[in-house]
């Protein structure tokens, strides 16, 4: 054994806890089983440095914590592990991180969480170098890690030395105390502080990932200190993970003990989470959003029903790289062709709403259609027709000649949508578009390999600032664009409503950014805004959340 290797110790807090637990009964412990926020298909990692999907992130976000918390009802900013206080001139950031809060670990073989131990015998609790640690590996190079784009920016040093051209001591994260650590960002911003929200600031453990490499998230490796442990991860499609109490946290007033003894996510298609919410094998599920009619006309399934604003815009991106795709004209013709009342009304009927821009029209310093009615992009036949005309005519091609493909991951809901898409394509402009399909992993690698994909960008943070550039549309970031277009007029209008003094300047110009992004070089066709709706059994007592990450700490079952 690796003398570096932790070694569990179960304390007496822990020990109390599992006996209480065991003098109950297996049958009364509160269990909730969700397939919410999970797809059908595996999810890709629980590493707050790797992870870049909703499904990661939700399970991350209950058995890590952040520095702060948004509210997940309203997305007000609060503390998590941290408080802190500003400089006067606004860009360095000191945080007081909680103390005694230990590092632990789901011990199978007891049935208990357990207290982990370095070599020394010392129990382990989170410090500020766990957390100055987990940042600079979510920057380091060599961790590749998705969202290095997205933080890199807010703290100095940290761009070259993602890059490749810096040195990780230049990074200004700042080991205080062992309680206490400064981030410099190189501009003041209301948005900073929801930028130590995100998974990719979490503290990690370097022990443990040192010694067990990339395997570091398996349950019976991995060290976490939120409001849940990780019990168990039955990998691949069809699979579940499930979390359990974490009784040595010590709770917030934001961050409460967890009611619930255990949650399992399973991973189902929305529509198998309904049979089986029915069947009474899911105490939450996933409404699909192509049965909002029959669940509406249920006595049973209406009063379990919940639906609210959502944080996603759902989008086409198309492949500039590849003809028709590389002419804007074509672009447009294809966007101008999805009828989106149709879409939202007649396919989903859930309440979304058609989407002409990109941005969340909730968010801040975002621009709206009612407040910017010429800009943007919508559903126009004719126009799509005249302008596909216009380039065949000039490029001396016919529709026949292309044999496009339209790439989503596995869902009942995207196959609905684009089956949808696919005959409007083929009615208004005569193309016939094949669909592709693979697992969440796969497409999120490889779909920018194809004509046309479908993604959508729910926000990190609620900034217009996420849509306009994080989401990756800035030349800064073209790596991480899987259209693979740029353009110097959006990124010069990003920069400028970045720095512009108020919400009114900033909405303005990202206006004209979004206008430049779907309509006259039609990057993307965004489609519609998500809503968020699901069904509840009734004895589930819940918080919803519109931050696309349930709390489930907050959550009870009172059977």
């Amino acid at each position: 054994m690796s003398r570096n290797r932790l070694v569990g110790l179960l304390l007496v807090i822990a020990l109390l806890a599992s006996l209480s637990v065991g003098l109950v009964g297996a049958q009364d412990k509160k269990i909730l089983v969700t397939g919410r926020q999970m797809g059908s298909s595996d999810i890709p990692t629980i590493d707050p440095a790797i992870a870049e999907d909703v499904p990661s992130v939700q399970i991350i976000d209950e058995i890590f914590v952040a520095l702060a918390r948004p509210n997940e009802e309203t997305a007000a900013l609060g503390s998590g592990m941290a408080t802190w206080t500003v400089s006067e001139d606004g860009l360095t950031y000191t945080f007081d991180i909680m103390e005694n809060v230990p590092w632990v670990r789901y011990n199978a073989e007891i049935d208990a969480v357990e207290q982990l131990v370095g070599a020394d015998g010392t129990p382990l609790v989170v410090t500020a170098q766990d957390f100055a640690y987990g940042i600079l590996r979510s920057l380091n190079p060599e961790t590749a890690a998705p969202y290095q784009y997205v933080l890199s920016p807010w703290i100095v040093g940290a761009p070259e030395y993602s890059n490749g051209e810096g040195a990780a001591e230049d990074v200004q994260v700042a080991v205080v105390d062992s309680n206490t650590l400064t981030i410099t960002t190189p501009a003041p911003s209301a948005v900073v502080p929801f930028i130590f929200t995100m998974w990719v600031t979490m503290a990690q453990p370097q022990s443990i990932i040192e010694e067990y490499a990339e395997f570091w998230i398996d349950p019976e490796n991995i060290a976490t200190y939120g409001p849940f442990a990780l019990k168990e991860w039955v990998r691949g499609d069809g699979g579940s993970l499930t979390l359990i109490k974490n009784p040595l946290w010590p709770g917030t007033e934001n961050i409460p003990v967890p009611a619930l003894d255990e949650v399992v996510f399973r991973f189902l298609d929305e529509e198998v989470q309904l049979t089986e919410f029915e069947a009474g094998t899911l105490d939450v599920a996933e409404a699909p959003d192509t049965e909002y009619a029959r669940i509406s006309a249920d006595a049973n399934l209406s009063a379990s029903y919940f639906t609210g604003p959502g944080t996603c815009t759902y989008y086409y991106g198309f492949n500039v790289e590849r003809e028709p795709f590389n002419d804007a004209r074509a672009r447009q013709a294809f966007s101008m062709a999805i009828d989106r009342e149709t879409l939202t009304t007649d396919v989903l009927g859930a309440g979304q709403i058609p989407a002409g821009l990109f941005a969340l029209p909730t968010l801040n310093a975002a621009p709206t259609s009612e407040t910017f009615p010429d800009i943007g992009i919508g559903t126009d036949l004719e126009g799509a027709a005249a302008l596909w005309g216009e380039y065949l005519a000039e490029t001396g091609k016919t529709a026949a000649d292309f044999n496009l493909t339209l790439f989503h991951n596995e869902s009942g809901l995207h196959a609905t949508i684009a089956q949808a898409v696919q005959q409007m394509w083929a009615e208004t402009l005569g193309v016939n578009v094949q669909i592709a399909t693979a697992d969440f992993a796969t497409y999120l690698d490889t779909r920018g390999n194809y004509d046309v994909y479908r993604a959508a960008w729910c926000y990190d943070y609620p900034d217009a600032h996420n849509f306009y550039y994080d989401a990756g549309w800035h030349s800064d970031l073209l790596s991480e664009n899987d259209t693979h277009w740029s353009n110097a007029d959006y990124d010069a209008l990003v920069d400028q409503a970045f720095a512009a003094p108020t919400v009114e300047e900033r909405a303005a110009l990202y206006a004209q950014a979004d206008d430049i992004l779907v309509n006259t070089e039609a990057a993307i066709a965004p489609m519609y805004y998500y809503v968020t709706n699901d069904l509840t059994a009734p004895y589930v007592t819940r918080t919803h959340s519109f931050i696309t990450r349930e709390y489930y700490e907050k959550w009870d079952i009172n059977r």
